[in-house]
């Protein structure tokens, strides 16, 4: 079947050598992959096209078409061709970005069975590559919790989580294109709260979202290996953000110079204090105790944003 489609896309197609005298050609998917495209989903068993799709059954045509066809939308798709040293060709990989109305993008990505550990950051890297090219600052994907591989693949690149969703465990991610922090995604039309907590998983997130405010989680240090504060930059999320809930606790190395950070780079940014259990709060009027609710929660982010509460 012939797999030498062409795009309008600029993007250069990437070629890489592999053992066994094997070629490995990262290009722009287009009409032509449609057969190919959909013979690799027939490798992936009823897990991988869950973790891909949502559902465990092979993707429609129109599917296959849409994710072939993103740059007729203003999108990208890649896909990954190996070619053998006998001259068999097929596709192993695929990933492909739309846009979204706040001026992202959302990404999805399939790596054939045989392939994995080594083609996703190769083709994903490609990807950053291409939408960076365009103008696009951050990339972002909903990802079942189960989905290991795939947030391992995004976490190296210092994702942040935009949102848990209810019924099956989702959660949605952003990384950015212009560096190891993603900027805020979207307009500033509410007031934006970053919470810096270990594991990306905040108590209040839901109670906050409720009021009004625009939430985004960072894991923090150590689990973020990147954290541009830590490394002695301004992070373009604190930066940006209205107000920073530090539930990284402070009785740790970490914690603590994390604060520092806060003060020296985000000058005019409330940070409130979260402390965990254990931790014996100062009483601070900046402070959340390990046993605050909701609803202490959301007052004290109304307090410290704007006196009427976010728009």
């Amino acid at each position: 079947m012939p797999l030498t489609g062409q795009s309008s896309s600029e993007f250069a197609p990437r070629r890489l050598a592999l053992p066994g005298g094997r070629t490995l050609t990262i290009r722009p998917s287009s009409r032509a992959d449609t057969d190919a495209l959909r013979q690799m989903y027939a490798s992936l068993d009823d897990d991988d096209l869950y973790r891909r799709f949502f559902q465990a059954h092979l993707p429609t045509a129109e599917t296959i078409g849409r994710i072939l066809n993103a740059d007729e939308r203003g999108g990208m798709g890649l896909v990954a061709v190996l070619e053998g040293l006998d001259g068999t060709v097929r596709i192993i990989g695929e990933t492909s970005y739309e846009l979204l109305p706040d001026g992202g993008a959302e990404l999805g990505i399939t790596v054939a069975p045989g392939s994995r550990g080594w083609l996703g950051p190769y083709l994903l890297d490609a990807l950053i590559e291409a939408a960076r090219a365009r103008n696009i600052t951050n990339l972002q994907a909903d990802i079942l919790v189960e989905n290991r591989r795939m947030l391992a693949l995004m976490r190296a690149r210092g994702y942040a989580t935009m949102n848990h969703f209810e019924g099956p465990s989702i959660v949605r991610v952003v990384i950015g294109t212009l560096g190891s922090t993603p900027p805020w995604p979207g307009t500033h039309r509410a007031a934006r709260v970053l919470v810096e907590t270990p594991g990306g998983r905040w108590h209040g997130e839901a109670a906050a979202r409720a009021a009004g405010f625009d939430v985004l989680i960072c894991s923090g240090p150590p689990t973020h290996r990147h954290c541009p504060a830590l490394a002695g930059q301004p992070c373009p999320l604190a930066s940006a953000a209205d107000i920073v809930v530090d539930a990284v606790s402070p009785d740790t190395s970490a914690g603590r110079a994390l604060l520092d950070a806060h003060r020296r780079f985000h000058v005019g940014v409330p940070v409130c204090v979260e402390f965990p259990p254990g931790v014996t709060t100062t009483g601070g009027q900046s402070e959340l105790g390990p046993n605050s609710d909701d609803t202490a929660v959301v007052a004290l982010l109304q307090r410290l944003t704007l006196p009427s509460g976010p728009p």
